[in-house]
């Protein structure tokens, strides 16, 4: 019967995984060769082996840039009268938003109890605790939009893309916290390994309990690191430009030099 009960009243978790190809940079090519001939006189480091590439890809900065193109410090939940509290991902009959930045000045989160009536009558009680002092304020609204202005942070009420008919009031919980200490627990159950020492692909997992934000958070990880090693070759390609220029003009310069001297 315990077991049951556990169960019961326990958020599923459900273990999304995928495979990611690493496409390590070819020390062949011209522009390696530069780049390598640039290191050795300490312009700056390149690192491109795949055990690096995978510190990069579960690196906290890059789970913080998820986290917070996500919204992913914002969470909701249904409150359920018995069992455990449903949790919404794209199906919030309210959407609520904050930004990271506001967000993080909530040093212990906050936490909005909205009730939605059917005619769209609203009532909101915020709580948050800031060094130690409790805070609560209830709010009621007449209809959507709707704006909670803080001395910590703006909290907008908004109509989702889609809306819904309710029949009965819909209580919803919803939780703000620190994009960093979000980014934290993500890392916890993220697991990026490679799948063997032959190939240069990474099996990227996370446990969650949204099977869509599980599969949302790992294309988003993917996309950004993506998009960070494409910034850092234009970077790279335009250092090699400006390196070879001024060698040029160095040589230039010295080829003068010795034709004067003939």
């Amino acid at each position: 019967a315990l077991a049951y009960v556990y169960t019961r009243y326990q958020t599923p978790q459900y273990n999304i995984s995928a495979s990611v190809l690493i496409k390590e940079k070819d020390k062949r090519s011209g522009q390696a060769n530069a780049l390598m001939a640039m290191q050795d006189m300490g312009m700056f480091s390149v690192t491109s082996s795949f055990d690096n590439e995978l510190e990069i890809l579960k690196s906290r900065t890059l789970v913080k840039s998820v986290v917070t193109d996500l919204k992913l410090y914002i969470n909701n939940y249904k409150d359920n009268k018995f069992g455990y509290s449903t949790p919404l991902y794209h199906n919030e009959p309210v959407t609520v938003y904050i930004t990271p930045e506001d967000a993080m000045r909530f040093t212990k989160g906050a936490r909005l109890e909205t009730t939605i009536q059917p005619n769209g009558k609203m009532l909101v009680k915020l709580e948050y605790e800031i060094e130690n002092e409790e805070f609560e304020f209830n709010y009621e609204y007449e209809s959507l939009p709707a704006v909670i202005s803080t001395d910590y942070g703006v909290i907008t009420l908004t109509k989702p893309a889609v809306e819904q008919q309710l029949k009965e009031d819909y209580k919803m919980i919803t939780t703000i916290s620190s994009p960093v200490a979000v980014a934290r627990n993500y890392s916890k159950n993220l697991s990026i390994t490679a799948t063997s020492k032959q190939t240069t692909i990474a099996n990227v997992s996370l446990q969650n309990s949204i099977k869509k934000r599980g599969e949302d958070f790992i294309n988003k990880l993917v996309e950004i690191y993506n998009k960070e090693a494409n910034d850092e070759k234009n970077i790279v390609a335009e250092k090699t430009a400006e390196f070879i220029e001024e060698r040029i003009v160095v040589i230039n310069e010295e080829l003068e030099s010795t034709d004067n001297l003939i």
